[in-house]
């Protein structure tokens, strides 16, 4: 099948295997002839789907990408047949590649239609609170690029980059130019890589699930890497405010209507403070298996955490504190 779907929340992945598939499919050398991308519109499909039909160019096929594509729930019927068209008369030699962000609606027709000629990839994040699946996709990069690591270093990392794929190759990148080919080691990532807000992301998620033991290793593991803990704290505070929000509103606006959605996200995102209203879709997964009732507890918590924590503390108080949010 020559037509393709890439789907998932994990746009440096579809990124690498866009890459990848263009490599495989279209000659280096007729590239700029046999190789199309499209914005999503109506106009754009149809320019597509003439051109896909299209017999490539001198050496090797012709790839034709529609990324981000939103059309799916607005097809109208001429767009529909035009795709049928499209795909029953697809040539081997030519490669129709969609991605969305998220899963295909399978009760769309225009989706129904896809999934019979099309072979589909998912692409999503590792959930930040999974420690040991981000342990293992550290292991499979390094082994992918072939760099040693030893296995202090590969859960230290995988603590620092969280569920960032981008930053998890960018940052073995700068390992691999100072390790010199050696094996990479705890004080490698010590050294050169930065504690980001994600990793305050699996504390917040292990606080939510009750897990005490992961809270107890990320917490220290932040503290062990100097980040302060009022920062801790309040990024921790922010998280959990904006968790509060999208609970609140999705709670108020539940609906399939389309359109009522997309007006109801941008609502969210706008009393929430996020600038990018497609974000609104993982806040609400995130979110989706706690009550509101227990993240306000928390919330409480955290806000008296916070001005201890301006008062000055031990660490030792601090984890204590942090391990009762669990148990809350």
């Amino acid at each position: 099948m020559p037509t393709y779907i890439y789907w998932g929340d994990d746009d440096y992945l579809i990124e690498r295997n866009i890459h990848k598939l263009r490599k495989q499919v279209v000659h280096p050398d007729w590239e700029t002839f046999n190789f199309s991308s499209y914005p999503p519109s109506a106009d754009s499909f149809n320019a597509a789907m003439n051109e896909i039909l299209t017999p490539p160019m001198g050496t090797g096929s012709r790839l034709v990408l529609l990324p981000n594509f939103n059309l799916l729930a607005t097809m109208n019927d001429s767009m529909l047949s035009q795709l049928e068209r499209t795909l029953v008369n697809l040539p081997s030699t030519n490669h129709l590649l969609l991605t969305l962000q998220s899963k295909p609606d399978n009760r769309l027709k225009s989706t129904k239609l896809l999934m019979k000629h099309s072979q589909v990839k998912e692409f999503q994040l590792i959930p930040a609170w999974d420690t040991q699946k981000l342990i293992d996709r550290v292991r499979d990069a390094t082994s992918f690029l072939s760099i040693p690591i030893s296995a202090p270093a590969a859960n230290l990392l995988a603590l620092a980059v969280g569920n960032n794929t981008r930053l998890l190759f960018n940052e073995l990148e700068k390992l691999s130019l100072v390790a010199i080919g050696e094996k990479i080691e705890v004080h490698h990532v010590q050294d050169l890589v930065s504690i980001t807000t994600t990793s305050t992301l699996q504390l917040a998620s292990a606080i939510c699930a009750s897990d005490a033991i992961a809270t107890t290793r990320i917490f220290t593991t932040l503290l062990y890497q100097n980040e302060p803990i009022v920062k801790i704290v309040a990024t921790l505070t922010t998280l959990f405010r904006t968790w509060i929000t999208v609970k609140a509103m999705v709670a108020e606006g539940e609906t399939d209507n389309r359109a009522i959605c997309l007006r109801h996200a941008n609502a969210i995102a706008t009393a929430a403070g996020v600038g990018n209203p497609n974000r609104v879709y993982y806040l609400k997964q995130e979110v989706a298996a706690i009550s509101i009732s227990r993240l306000k507890q928390i919330m409480y918590q955290l806000l008296e955490l916070e001005i201890l924590a301006k008062q000055g503390g031990t660490e030792s108080l601090f984890t204590s504190q942090i391990i009762t949010l669990c148990s809350q």
